[in-house]
């Protein structure tokens, strides 16, 4: 390969692999546990009104089918500002105990630090 069409190649690669430095995208996985959701959820509820008022579980573990995980996780720049896990038991599909306490929101965060 000749010098001047090694070149372009040499001055791309540095260029795309400086994509990453300017920009870093905000992650967010999970479910959003708001306290207004919080209000709305008592004990003896059914799992259907659980997922009603909630939505669906992060995760279903199929070895315990009365134990509902939600997590949260929100990222920016690569470093997590809120990590969250929320449980929620049931017997007899009534809603029994609640584990975890739901924090600031991702938009309180943002005012927060200034985003």
């Amino acid at each position: 390969m000749q010098k001047s069409a090694l070149l372009p190649v040499i001055g791309l690669t540095a260029l795309l692999a400086g994509c990453h430095v300017l920009y870093r995208p905000t992650v967010q996985q999970g479910n959003v546990i708001t306290a207004s959701m919080i209000q709305n959820l008592h004990l003896g509820m059914t799992k259907d009104e659980v997922t009603y008022t909630l939505g669906p579980p992060a995760i279903r573990d199929p070895f315990h089918h009365d134990r509902w995980d939600y997590y949260y996780l929100l990222k920016r720049n690569y470093k997590p500002l809120i990590t969250e896990h929320f449980t929620l038991y049931f017997k007899q599909d009534r809603l029994v105990r609640i584990v975890g306490v739901p924090r600031p929101t991702p938009r309180q965060i943002y005012r927060r630090k200034g985003g």
